[in-house]
């Protein structure tokens, strides 16, 4: 603490004497009354200073200094936790990108899957409408065989009743109709 004080005293000196120098005062020496009075009160105001406000500015430097310490460990700690959620973040996005990218695969096979089912069904429905379809023109050519036979049937008795009305007499016509109706109901 002395040596301070003996500098701050030299550098003092040495800046009056230099001042005093450039005034042009020859009175204003280092040694003069006004100047000594001047110092002792300098060394006084130290002296002061040293004894009652060194331990408060001590203090309060040391506490800045302490909370400046405290700060700057938190910020490191905050720092060392954002970077270890960092990673934590990054190990979890990485996981949830194979997640994704399994997901993605799992749909596209099950798209794919679907697709072909629907396809399939498609083709039985087709199969199925085309069975249909077959039969029911199987059903309508039956039954056009069956009306045109009717048809034909029908005209060849009236053509035949016609002809026998013509050729034979009534009694023996009513035997000879009797009888074809007969014949075409056993063929029928």
């Amino acid at each position: 603490m002395l040596k301070p004080l003996l500098t701050a005293f030299t550098s003092l000196c040495f800046s009056i004497s230099a001042h005093a120098a450039t005034a042009g005062h020859e009175s204003a020496s280092i040694f003069s009354s006004e100047m000594l009075f001047k110092l002792i009160n300098f060394l006084l105001l130290l002296f002061l200073l040293y004894r009652f406000a060194r331990k408060p500015i001590t203090k309060m430097l040391s506490n800045s200094a302490e909370k400046t310490k405290i700060t700057v460990d938190n910020a490191k700690e905050a720092l060392a936790k954002a970077k270890a959620r960092l990673s934590e973040y990054e190990v979890k996005i990485t996981a949830l990108e194979k997640e994704l990218a399994s997901r993605e695969q799992t749909a596209m096979a099950s798209i794919e899957a679907e697709k072909q089912k629907m396809i399939n069904d498609a083709k039985d429905q087709a199969q199925k409408l085309e069975a249909q379809a077959q039969n029911r023109i199987e059903q309508d050519i039956l039954k056009a065989k069956i009306e045109i036979r009717e048809f034909l049937v029908n005209e060849s008795v009236q053509l035949a009743e016609k002809i026998i009305s013509e050729q034979i007499g009534s009694k023996e016509q009513k035997a000879l109709v009797e009888n074809y109706a007969k014949y075409l109901n056993k063929t029928a």
